[in-house]
């Protein structure tokens, strides 16, 4: 159960831009979108990392521990942008129109969450699969639940986008690390 809410933790934290968009997209009177396009776009981030997950089944067990290059990498470069953003934010883009387009949303948001989620179904023993998902699931559930409260009590501010702007790539880092270090988890 440990291992399920590490997983939920990570997800959690690496979707944390999706919190701010759906907090930004409910204060505009599209709560109802944003609970839609956020569940129908974590099914798609989900499904799509048990099947990539599960098609790195064909590459050797001793490499799949590699695979935790991947979101070091991506943490790593989210670092350096955002070393290099102006401190100036910018204000949030335009809600999108329809659900289509608060689905597409989410998911381009969901991008790293998609590679360390289907980097920890690749790099985790079968039998264990069934606690990735389920971390994936409290994870979801905890970020709806947190979006539609906190859309009732407060508004996205800018310091805390950044804090959390800024904790997502560190995060990205420590899970990659873990994939890649051998533990009881892993496949081989």
């Amino acid at each position: 159960m440990f291992f399920a809410l590490s997983v939920a933790t990570t997800y959690i934290l690496t979707n944390i831009d999706g919190l701010f968009a759906f907090l930004a997209l409910a204060a505009t009177g599209r709560k109802p979108a944003a609970i839609v396009g956020f569940v129908l776009a974590q099914v798609v981030v989900i499904g799509g990392a048990v099947l990539v997950g599960g098609g790195a089944a064909l590459l050797a067990p001793a490499d799949l521990g590699l695979l935790g290059i991947v979101p070091v990498a991506l943490g790593f470069r989210e670092v350096l942008k955002n070393r290099r953003r102006p401190t100036v934010t910018e204000k949030n883009p335009p809600a999108p129109g329809s659900i289509i387009g608060v689905v597409v949303l989410f998911l381009v948001l969901s991008t790293d969450t998609f590679v360390l989620m289907a980097t920890f179904f690749a790099d985790t023993r079968p039998e264990l699969d069934r606690f990735v998902l389920s971390g994936a699931l409290i994870a979801v559930a905890t970020l709806l639940a947190l979006g539609t409260f906190l859309s009732r009590l407060i508004k996205p501010t800018p310091a805390a986008e950044k804090f959390f702007e800024r904790l997502a790539p560190l995060v990205m880092i420590v899970a990659g690390l873990y994939i890649l270090m051998d533990t009881q988890t892993d496949v081989f």
